[in-house]
């Protein structure tokens, strides 16, 4: 049978450091138990690519003729531009901006932001279509973009837009 009173004198005779140490490692496998959660799955419940309207197709050929004539690009960079196009799997046509497409070439910061709310708000329209998800099951919004960096956010622009907030 279990002595209850023996088993304290036995563990008051050991020396200092096991008790220490017998007492740290049962707080450090009691806390692992009962704070460490399980990670939350994320699944990826479908996707959406923005495809432009036709409007907005443009041959390989025409983007060569409009770097030429609008861009003032030499010879060498048009080339380049012209290969770059080959090996990165375009097809026969691709597809520009509107900033791109209507007479001299127009990089404003308007233009750049309508282009973006454009393709964004596109994609994700295209996703809530898919999904029938609604925008208040919505609980973290992440926005990625490497080259455009505007205010308000894009992230703003979406959750502005969709009324993502309560």
């Amino acid at each position: 049978m279990f002595d209850l009173l023996a088993f304290f004198n036995l563990f008051n005779n050991l020396p200092i450091i096991t008790p220490i140490f017998l007492s740290l490692t049962l707080i450090a496998l009691l806390s692992h138990f009962f704070i460490a959660k399980p990670s939350r799955k994320v699944f990826l419940l479908d996707f959406a690519c923005y495809k432009p309207p036709t409007s907005q197709s443009i041959s390989k050929q025409d983007m060569v003729d409009r770097t030429r004539r609008y861009v003032n690009a030499k010879e060498e960079t048009v080339e380049f531009t012209r290969k770059t196009m080959e090996r990165v799997g375009h097809g026969d046509s691709t597809y520009l901006p509107r900033a791109f497409l209507n007479g001299p070439i127009n990089p404003s910061l308007e233009e750049a932001r309508r282009e973006a709310e454009m393709v964004i708000f596109g994609a994700v329209d295209e996703l809530f279509g898919k999904t029938r998800v609604k925008c208040k099951d919505i609980g973290i919004l992440i926005v990625n973009c490497c080259i455009f960096n505007v205010s308000p956010s894009m992230s703003s622009m979406i959750v502005n837009r969709y009324k993502l907030r309560d």
